[in-house]
């Protein structure tokens, strides 16, 4: 579940025994960061079957939530904060006349597969496409230079050393993931970054992909066509091949999206190291 910076943030939970609901007498709930820290403590609020909470703004970052409920049962929930979406929910809808039916397709449907669909281009790419916060840790080499294994780094955010926090702003920041400490960074000693990364929201050639890909993802049981068939034969007539995902260089099957995605790959994994 993603949330934007900048907003405060609700949560709703249901405690289930699979498909069995269970009654619990009262909620407390603890966030924290990805570094473990709490960041906040409280009490839930009964809402229609199960429970809900108001965070207050929250950085950029992935955030892991207890749910506790007295000796019944402890759960645990995560969201993340990003900097933008792909696409918005009125620009999905009018994206396509289908999806203007908010009854057949909830906003909730819609943020869901917008989620997928964010998560699936960073799969195929090695991008995000939206900003986003990791933290990663490093072992120092004796040099200043460290990598994060993030791609398109847009800040340091914060760096903790085997002494304590250190001064993010005297860090340099390269958008291939190369850091630079102000000085040499002690041979074998564990460095936790904070990275902020991800490529500038509104590319519209990406926000174009992601809507298509979301229309194909909504609205897949419309195209009567099976699942697993590589060609199919029009009423009309004509012998047609499909593109099928995971098939002749095809990710998700859609060769507009594809084409999309091809360009946003970083050459040097396939030309040098040989991946992809």
């Amino acid at each position: 579940m993603r949330f934007l910076s900048g907003r405060a943030v609700t949560l709703f939970y249901e405690f289930l025994d699979d498909e069995t609901p269970l009654t619990v007498p009262a909620v407390s709930v603890t966030v924290r960061d990805s570094s473990g820290e709490s960041v906040y403590t409280g009490q839930a609020e009964q809402s229609g079957e199960g429970w809900s909470v108001s965070l207050p703004v929250l950085p950029t970052g992935l955030y892991a939530v207890d749910w506790r409920a007295d000796d019944v049962a402890t759960d645990r929930t995560s969201f993340e904060v990003v900097g933008a979406f792909l696409f918005t929910v009125p620009e999905a809808r009018s994206s396509d006349v289908d999806l203007r039916d908010a009854h057949r397709f909830p906003a909730a449907d819609i943020r869901k597969y917008r989620e997928v669909v964010e998560e699936e281009f960073e799969t195929i790419t090695g991008r995000s496409f939206v900003p986003r916060m990791r933290r990663v840790s490093v072992t120092g080499d004796g040099s200043a230079a460290v990598f994060t294994g993030l791609l398109d780094v847009i800040r340091l955010v914060s760096a903790t050393g085997p002494n304590g926090p250190l001064n993010a702003a005297e860090w340099t920041v390269n958008d291939a993931g190369f850091l630079a400490a102000p000085q040499e960074l002690t041979e074998g000693a564990r460095y936790t970054l904070a990275v902020e990364y991800g490529l500038p929201a509104g590319l519209e050639d990406v926000k174009r992909a992601g809507l298509l890909r979301l229309r194909s993802l909504l609205t897949a049981e419309n195209s009567g066509i099976p699942d697993r068939a590589t060609s199919f034969v029009a009423a009309e007539g004509g012998n047609f091949t499909l593109a099928t995902a995971g098939r002749n260089g095809y990710e998700t099957g859609i060769p507009e999206v594809d084409a999309t995605l091809i360009r946003y790959r970083y050459r040097i994994l396939s030309d040098v190291l040989g991946v992809g």
